[in-house]
């Protein structure tokens, strides 16, 4: 099961493991650029960057959502 279907069918499994902690605490931060981002939400969805840039709004949000309440429930028994 993925953590996520976009609009066009691809289905997304989000990777904690693919960024670091360092990464992680800049991506929510103001000063963060949009290309660092994309290279973030790439690097967890095993898109491109250029293909998170591309996404539709709605499946940037809901990305972005997928990988924040993967990370919150990271540790979570799945049985």
């Amino acid at each position: 099961m993925s953590d996520l279907t976009l609009a066009d069918g691809r289905e997304i499994n989000i990777d904690l493991n693919a960024f670091t902690i360092k990464e992680w605490r800049e991506l929510w931060t103001p000063e963060q650029s949009a290309e660092k981002e994309a290279v973030v939400l790439a690097k967890a969805s095993g898109l491109t960057p250029d293909e998170v840039e591309n996404l539709p709004y709605l499946d940037f949000r809901h990305l972005a959502k997928a990988l924040l309440n993967k990370a919150r429930d990271a540790l979570a028994d799945p049985t």
